[in-house]
């Protein structure tokens, strides 16, 4: 496998971790929420950053797919996953 695919397995694995991880304790949030009202305050933060792991996944999966099959659009989807990467950082960055 060639180093550039392996630092895309890198960033899909990760962020299909993360997501599946904040996907599991949004779902706990909405089955808890009835009983502990606190949580509603934490769920729209929650929901956004569940999102915007979940869209990070399907751009690097797409472009992990694109570069292992040797696919026109590879250079495409490479620069939409850096692209993607560097939004997610930019949303949790310190500020």
């Amino acid at each position: 496998m060639r180093p550039l695919a392996v630092l895309t397995a890198l960033v899909f694995g990760s962020s299909a971790a993360i997501s599946f991880g904040l996907t599991a304790t949004t779902i706990v949030f909405f089955v808890l929420r009835l009983e502990q009202p606190q949580l509603d305050r934490e769920l729209p933060t929650l929901v956004r950053s569940c999102l915007c792991f979940l869209a990070l996944a399907a751009v690097s999966g797409g472009c992990l797919y694109a570069t292992l099959k040797d696919l026109r659009w590879r250079n495409a989807g490479q620069a939409g996953m850096w692209i993607a990467v560097t939004l997610v950082a930019y949303a949790y960055w310190p500020k």
